[in-house]
């Protein structure tokens, strides 16, 4: 008998917006995550791709859109649950060029490395107040710290 194999990888994640297009325009701007081909789900939705993949679904979170039927209405205020996620974080490369790009459209970022072995982050904010995580390999940031 043939053993099953498990293999997991990431798909994407849904978030919830009261500005769609606000966080469509900042997600293809700030991080090149750009709106693509999306199914019609009957409610303001969009999927935006890095690459080839629709990671974001971005849906617009209203009393008057059946989505939260469709997946299940989950209350953000209690201690468990999905409200508990803390950040997303992408792999990234392009350090220099990406803190210059940052920098030119004036979106507020904080650095963070323990040292030269490891990797460097930034943590930055969608429009929603989601942090997302950049993560640079520690070849990538060379002898670069960040600033204290």
């Amino acid at each position: 008998m043939n053993e099953e194999e498990i293999s997991i990888s990431f798909d994407h994640y849904l978030l919830f917006t009261k500005d769609l297009e606000k966080t469509v325009e900042w997600y293809s701007k700030v991080l090149g995550i750009k709106p693509g081909p999306t199914p019609d789900f009957d409610v303001p939705v969009h999927w935006l791709y890095l690459g080839d993949q629709p990671i974001i679904h971005a849906a617009e979170r209203s009393p008057d859109n059946k989505i939260e039927s469709y997946i299940g209405k989950v209350d953000y205020q209690q201690e468990t649950g999905s409200g508990l996620i803390d950040h997303i974080a992408f792999n990234s490369t392009g350090l220099t060029k990406m803190l210059a790009k940052l920098d030119s459209l004036g979106v507020d970022y904080t650095e963070r490395r323990v040292d030269t072995n490891s990797r460097y982050q930034i943590f930055l904010f969608d429009p929603n107040g989601v942090k997302i995580e950049l993560d640079f390999q520690a070849n990538d940031a060379g002898n670069r710290m960040a600033p204290s």
